[in-house]
Formats: structure tokens, sequence, C-alpha cells
């Protein structure tokens, strides 16, 4: 039993915490906010340590993956052929029927290190972003409870299931160029990308009209959300 490293977003630390404890209760767990506090963390005691990241924008550098004992993880929620950023943005807007939860171990690229375990799950054909985000955070949580023990045991990796990534690795531009509806677009257009990210009276979805940048009324006056938990619109 060691001690892992939880690198998050404040709003999760409780959630987080509670779900690891009812899995493994003698887990110590400690939270990095920042690369300077992993780094931190990580100078207690380097070899009882294991980071696991889960919806944390901080990007662990090689240079600290290489001085780790024990593999880095992380909670990607999405699956594997839908790497990057807001998969479920994207997978909403494809249309798939299936998303996932992926546990992969942390590499220097984004979303490309070897995966340990995939738990997928039916998108319901009436969900839109909230209620996908919503159900992945509760498969999410599912995950980490059924991996808490071999988490805790930090000197020893995870083994591998075998799925491989796929797809292209979606960033942040990506994100904003579906939010652009171009001019001229179609009701069925339309459709497709307020599912995808027209939730909520901030949401992000703009068009073009006479030379000015307007921001679509979709209706909706829920709030954003990552992961079910309302942010603020970009």
């Amino acid at each position: 039993m060691g001690r892992l490293i939880l690198m998050t977003q404040r709003e999760f630390e409780e959630p987080l915490t509670d779900a690891l404890r009812r899995a493994a209760p003698r887990l110590a767990v400690s939270f990095a906010w920042s690369l300077a506090d992993l780094e931190a963390e990580l100078a207690h005691d380097p070899e009882a340590s294991r980071i696991l990241s889960v919806g944390s924008d901080v990007i662990v550098p090689r240079r600290v993956l290489a001085g780790l004992v024990s593999p880095a993880y992380n909670l990607h929620p999405g699956p594997p052929n839908y790497p990057g950023l807001f998969p479920s943005v994207f997978a909403l807007y494809d249309g798939v029927p299936e998303f996932a939860v992926t546990l992969h171990e942390m590499a220097p690229a984004v979303d490309s290190g070897a995966i340990c375990k995939v738990e997928r799950f039916k998108i319901d054909p009436r969900w839109d972003r909230l209620g996908l985000d919503t159900h992945t955070l509760v498969v999410l949580m599912h995950v980490l409870e059924s991996m808490a023990p071999d988490l805790a045991n930090v000197h020893t990796p995870l083994r591998y299931s075998g799925d491989v990534w796929s797809g292209r690795r979606r960033t942040r531009k990506d994100f904003e160029l579906l939010c652009h509806l171009p001019e001229g677009f179609t009701p069925e257009e339309l459709v497709r990308r307020i599912r995808a990210v027209g939730e909520g009276p901030d949401h992000c979805l703009t068009t073009m009209r006479g030379g000015k940048l307007l921001r679509v009324d979709t209706g909706r006056r829920g709030a954003v959300v990552r992961a079910g938990q309302p942010v603020i619109a970009a």
C-alpha cells in the first residue's frame, strides 16, 4: 500500500476521495493542483507514490515521468478512438452509439500511453452533452473504485488490456471550429451541433451573419457542463 497523488479539478476532490477510500481504505491520498504541487508532493516520498490524473489540465512533462519508480496513470473520459480534449462533444457530433472511460499509462504525448482498462457503455439517443457527461462521470467513478486496490499497489504496474488508441487526437482548436457554424448551415447540422456543444445560455455556438459574429440562441437555459459540473463557457 502506498500513496496516490491525485491530479484533478477541485470540484472533484471529495467524490474522488470517497470513491478511492471505499475501495482501498488504507490508501493515502494527496492532491496536486499544478505542476509545482506535483513536484513538491513527489519530493516527499517518490518511491511510495503513484500519480493518477482525473480531469486535470496539467500535462506531466517527460522529465517527471522518466523519474518515476512506477507508471503514472490517467482516467480519460472517453474511448480509445476519441483521444484528446472533449471526447463527449465529438462522439455526440459523430452520432456514435457507444462511449467509454479509458484508464491508461501516462506518456509524454497526451492520450498515447498503454491502455489498462476500457469500460464501455451505450449512448442513450436522448442524451445531449449534459446527459453523456453526467453518465460518463458515474462510469468513471465505477472504474476508479474497481481499480483502486491495484492503483494502491504502487510498486506493481497495472496489466494492459490490449486495447489501442485510434482516431485523431482532438484539440481545443478542433472544439472551437465545431462551435462555429458555417454560413448556410442546414437544420440537420444545427441539431447535431446543439446536441454536442449547445447547452445553456452561455454555450459556445456561434455563426456569421452580415459580417458579424453572432451567438446562436438554442433555447436551452441549463449550465454549460464538464462531467456533469457547471463550467464557464470558452
